[in-house]
C-alpha cells in the first residue's frame, strides 16, 4: 500500500487521490480485517510529504500504528487542525488547512487516557497563494460608471489614482480630477469627502503625518499663487481642506513616517523641497534632474529612505534621509531605464517600466509599485532586482483570480495592509477598487 500510495502522490490531484484512498481503505478491509490502533504501542510518524503547500494541497503521513479508521484520528500542522480524508495503518492522507504557518505536523490517535500522540522532527512550511479579486466598483453594459457612494456593493468610481490607509485601516482614495473618496476599514461602505474646484482641481497624492491627524494633498497647477499643498484634518472628518503651501506644477509629495518632514515637487524645473513647519516656508534642496520631470516621493516605513518615481521618463530614483541635517540626500538611480517605456524584468537599470507610480512595501522593504502602462504590479527588492508581481505585462483587460493570469488596466494606486496580508490597487482603467489578497 506505501507505494502504491507514493505513486498516486506523485500522479493524481488530491480530490481523486483522496476519493481513491477512502475507495481503498472500505473495499479492501472488511471488519473482520480492519487494523485496529494499539493504544499500549506508541503512534510512530516517520515522515510526511510534501513539506511545504498551500489550502487544500494533498499531504500523506507515513508511519505506524495510526489503524484504520478515521474517526479516532486528528492531524494538525502549527497546530492548526488538518482535515483527515482517509487512514490505513501506515499511513494518513489528509488536506492543508488555511493559513497554516510553518511549524511541526502533530498526529493524535484515541481518545482520552489511550489517546497516542507523534510529532514530526521536520517543519511543514504554509505557502500562501496569492489571488486577485475586485472590492468595488462596476460598469454598466455600456462600459460607464459614475460617481456613487453608499454600500460598498453598490458604489462606483470613476478614475480611482491614489490610495492610502489611516491608523484604523480606513482607506482614503484620491480619485483623479474628481475629489476624495472614503471606503471603512469593515470594507461595507464609501462616501465622498470633498470634491474637486476653488483651487484644488488636480490632486494628485495623499500622506498623513505619523500621527494622522494631517492629511497631506498635493495639487498639480500652474499658477505661482495657486494651493501646490493642502492639508485635511479629524476635525471636519478629513472633508474640509485648507491651503498649506502655494507654488506650481506640485505631483508628488510624502511625509517622513517616522519624524514627519514633509517633502514635495516641483515638476516645472524639477526641483525637490522641504516644507519648515515652524517658519512655514519651503525650503529648497535641489535639482532632481532636467525640467518637466514628473515624480512623485514614497518613503519606506522605517523612513531611513525614499524612492523617487519619475512617472513620465519610467524610471526610479534613491535618496537616503539624512538624519542629522532632516533633508533628502542627493538621489541615485535605483531601476529602469530613463526615458525608455517598455517591459522587462531585471536588476537595476536594466529592467524596463512604462510610466509607474504609486507603490507600498512589505516588512522586508520591498516595493510593489504600479506599473501603469504596463497594465502589472511590479515587485522591487532593496536590492534592485525587478519582478512582475501580479497582471499580464502589456495585457490591459479586466480578470480576477491567480496572478498571472488577472488583469488590470492603467493601475494607478496600491497600499498594503500587513496585518490582513491585502494589497488594494486603484485599477483606474476598470474604474474598480481591486484586492490582491494571500488566500
Amino acid at each position: 500500500m506505501k507505494k502504491i500510495l507514493k505513486t498516486l502522490h506523485r500522479s493524481l490531484p488530491f480530490a481523486v487521490l483522496g476519493s481513491l484512498l477512502l475507495a481503498a481503505c472500505s473495499k479492501n478491509k472488511s471488519p473482520d480485517t480492519v487494523v485496529k490502533f494499539d493504544p499500549s504501542r506508541a503512534v510512530i510518524l516517520e515522515r510526511f510529504t510534501p513539506d511545504s503547500g498551500g489550502v487544500g494541497s494533498q499531504m500523506i503521513i507515513y508511519g505506524s500504528n495510526f489503524g484504520s479508521e478515521a474517526g479516532i484520528v486528528k492531524v494538525f500542522i502549527n497546530d492548526v487542525p488538518a482535515p483527515v480524508v482517509g487512514v490505513e495503518n501506515n499511513a494518513i492522507f489528509a488536506l492543508v488547512p488555511s493559513q497554516a504557518g510553518e511549524g511541526a505536523v502533530k498526529v493524535q490517535v484515541g481518545a482520552g487516557t489511550s489517546m497516542k500522540e507523534a510529532l514530526s522532527k521536520t517543519n511543514f512550511r504554509y505557502v500562501f497563494n496569492p489571488v486577485v479579486g475586485t472590492l468595488a466598483g462596476f460598469t454598466d453594459k455600456d462600459g460607464k460608471t459614475a460617481i456613487v457612494d453608499g454600500d460598498i456593493k453598490k458604489a462606483q468610481f470613476e478614475e480611482p489614482y491614489w490610495l492610502t490607509f489611516d491608523q484604523h485601516k480606513n482607506l482614503y482614495l484620491l480619485e483623479e480630477y474628481r475629489g476624495l473618496r472614503f471606503i471603512d476599514s469593515a470594507r461595507t461602505a464609501v462616501k465622498t469627502l470633498f470634491r474637486t474646484g476653488n483651487g484644488l482641481d488636480r490632486p494628485r497624492t495623499l500622506a498623513f503625518n505619523p500621527t494622522f491627524d494631517t492629511l497631506y494633498v498635493t495639487n498639480d497647477q500652474w499658477d505661482e499663487r495657486g494651493i501646490s499643498t493642502a492639508v485635511l484634518t479629524p476635525a471636519s472628518g478629513f472633508t474640509k481642506w485648507n491651503s498649506l503651501i502655494f507654488s506650481r506644477t506640485t505631483n508628488g509629495g510624502d511625509a517622513n513616517p517616522i519624524t514627519g518632514d514633509f517633502f514635495f515637487n516641483s515638476y516645472a524645473k524639477g526641483e525637490m523641497f522641504k516644507w519648515d513647519r515652524t517658519n512655514r516656508s519651503s525650503r529648497f534642496m535641489y535639482r532632481v534632474d532636467d525640467v518637466n520631470w514628473e515624480f512623485n516621493i514614497q518613503f519606506a516605513p522605517s523612513g531611513d529612505f525614499a524612492y523617487i518615481v519619475v512617472v513620465n521618463q519610467s524610471y526610479i530614483l534613491r535618496t537616503k534621509y539624512n538624519r542629522e541635517s532632516g533633508i533628502l540626500d542627493a538621489p541615485v538611480h535605483f531601476v529602469g531605464g530613463r526615458g525608455q517605456h517598455d517591459y522587462r524584468d531585471g536588476v537595476g537599470a536594466d529592467a524596463r517600466l512604462d510610466h509607474p507610480q504609486q507603490g507600498t512595501f512589505d516588512k522586508n522593504n520591498n516595493f510593489y509599485l504600479v506599473d501603469a502602462k504596463n497594465h502589472c504590479i511590479r515587485k522591487i527588492t532593496p536590492e534592485g532586482v525587478v519582478s512582475t508581481f501580479a497582471g499580464r505585462p502589456r495585457e490591459a483587460g479586466y480578470a480576477d483570480g491567480p496572478l498571472r493570469k488577472a488583469q488590470f488596466n492603467l493601475p494607478r494606486g496600491i497600499v498594503y495592509d500587513e496585518s490582513a496580508g491585502t494589497f488594494y490597487v486603484a485599477d483606474q482603467g476598470n474604474h474598480r477598487i481591486r484586492t490582491i489578497s494571500v488566500e
